[in-house]
């Protein structure tokens, strides 16, 4: 199915943060296998454990089999960086090690459904030039949820000017990951950070899966800070739209302020004391609208000074362990080995 008339087999590395959840990221790893079970392809598992405060189990891999899985390995971050960032670390480490052809991201919770893998690969085998992104075609949340959710992409718009119908779950060709991880945007938002990069993508449409075990992590800061993230991906764009809205918004009190004048000296029609309250109004908005415009001016001239720096030069000090589980065949056991150490001291 991989293979394009001759028998090459496809190596794939899917990456999955893990916070905590440790019981969905093992039911994962024999899902992931049995959708590939029938495709001539060699899958490598990362898992990016963000500073989660529950130990990996010591058992985690006691009884697992697999065909397509060959490996399964622990990152362990120094600290709690977030959802995005650990996404970001894992995939620089994949790009750094430059053994696979194509990567994956998922969530490990369920949600990200290990057999729509075979929707992203096929689209891959007809496009394979290109990012593919799974787009949600139905999502499974409360009305509540899909509210937010509806304004988020509202307000995404109107301040960027670009749709976001995507999360994280995508297939990112190796040759343009490498390009992608040197965006210091991807620290920020995944999803965003791949509209940005103008790299030409296809979309799958998908439905949302419901979750292995737990609760989501995510709650409303978490969920309103997320969105704020994809919206500083396009920050000169954002702040170029406020400017213009500022401006307009300058010329239509200042136009206010006329009209009252006028309407003071030349009609009866002004209540006493009125002309004064609006045109006081009015010339705070004016002032606002103005200091607004400075503030966009100089937040956009100031983002295009500073040099971010990318997850590709920050992997080596940010990710301080790691552990691999290996497994060649399906009747031998997942064979445990510590592929790093522990640095007694990490400058960050």
């Amino acid at each position: 199915m991989v293979s394009k008339g001759v028998n090459v087999v496809l190596r794939l590395v899917i990456v999955t943060p893990v916070y905590n959840d440790w019981e969905s990221f093992r039911k994962l790893i024999p899902e992931i296998d049995r959708a590939l079970e029938f495709n001539d392809v060699e899958v490598s598992i990362v898992g990016v454990n963000d500073g989660s405060p529950q130990a990996m189990p010591v058992m985690l891999m006691d009884g697992l089999r697999t065909r397509r899985v060959q490996s399964v390995e622990i990152l362990e971050l120094a600290f709690n960086m977030g959802h995005q960032r650990a996404i970001a670390l894992g995939l620089a480490e994949v790009v750094k090690r430059n053994v696979h052809d194509i990567s994956i991201v998922m969530d490990c919770d369920g949600e990200d459904k290990p057999s729509d893998l075979l929707l992203l690969i096929e689209q891959y085998e007809r496009s394979p030039d290109h990012i593919v992104v799974a787009q949600r075609a139905q999502r499974s949340e409360g009305q509540l949820f899909k509210t937010c959710y509806r304004l988020y992409k509202g307000v995404f718009k109107l301040l960027t000017g670009t749709a976001i119908s995507h999360g994280n779950f995508s297939l990112i060709p190796i040759p343009l990951l490498r390009r992608l991880i040197c965006m210091p945007d991807i620290w920020n938002h995944l999803a965003a950070t791949v509209m940005r990069s103008r790299m030409p993508i296809q979309t799958v449409p998908t439905n949302r899966g419901t979750r292995y075990a737990g609760q989501s992590k995510l709650n409303t800061v978490s969920l309103i800070t997320l969105g704020l993230s994809a919206i500083s991906v396009f920050t000169d764009i954002a702040f170029v739209r406020i400017l213009v809205a500022a401006i307009f918004l300058a010329c239509m009190t200042t136009l206010g302020i006329f009209i009252v004048v006028m309407e003071r000296l030349f009609t009866d029609w002004a209540i006493p004391g009125w002309a004064s309250t609006v045109a006081g109004a009015l010339g705070i908005i004016f002032l606002q609208a103005i200091l607004l415009s400075l503030i966009s001016a100089f937040q956009v001239l100031n983002s295009r000074s500073n040099v971010s720096m990318s997850p590709a030069r920050k992997v080596e000090e940010l990710i301080v362990y790691r552990k691999v589980f290996i497994v060649n065949i399906y009747d031998v056991p997942f064979i445990s080995s510590d592929a790093g150490e522990i640095f007694e001291e990490i400058k960050i």
